[in-house]
């Protein structure tokens, strides 16, 4: 179920996971994948899991989360139980300028955007000032273009663009 995948992720993430990724009877590994290391500055990170590639902007705070490869997060984000994807390549400089020149999203995630609860797929392109979240605890709802609960949790799925200000689930 979504609830189990999203649990399950969450809880590798915990001070005391269930399994050492790292340990050394039974070491799981990764592909080598050649990336920059994740870089942040000024960010608060708590019981999180972050893999190669990202950019944290000054300012964010992620607390229980899993955040993909690749991904980009703005300045002044918060991000809380939640599972983002990442994504599947870098942008060209000429991808940057088109985005800006169109006022599309970068992939990644917008300045002063709030997520909580959620899980952000593949290649998503979350614009500035978004709210993600289910403050009233709905369980499920029909899937609209942007967004879907399931089990609970905010989903939205891979390659999808919110626009600056939208609010999900709220």
């Amino acid at each position: 179920t979504i609830r189990a995948f999203f649990q399950a992720n969450l809880d590798l993430a915990k001070t005391s996971p269930p399994f050492q990724l790292s340990s050394p009877q039974s070491p799981i590994y990764s592909r080598p994948r050649f990336l920059p290391p994740t870089r942040f500055d000024g960010a608060t990170i708590k019981n999180s899991l972050i893999a190669d590639g990202c950019t944290i902007g000054e300012g964010s705070v992620i607390e229980n989360c899993v955040i993909g490869l690749r991904f980009k997060i703005g300045k002044n984000v918060t991000i809380r139980n939640s599972v983002l994807m990442g994504a599947d390549y870098f942008q060209k400089p000429e991808d940057v300028s088109a985005s800006t020149a169109a006022k599309t999203p970068l992939i990644g995630v917008g300045d002063n955007t709030v997520i909580d609860g959620a899980i952000i797929d593949k290649n998503c392109r979350i614009g500035k000032g978004v709210q993600i979240a289910n403050p009233q605890k709905i369980e499920n709802c029909p899937e609209t273009p942007m967004y879907m609960i399931c089990d609970g949790v905010v989903v939205v799925p891979k390659e999808t663009t919110v626009p600056d200000g939208s609010k999900l689930g709220v």
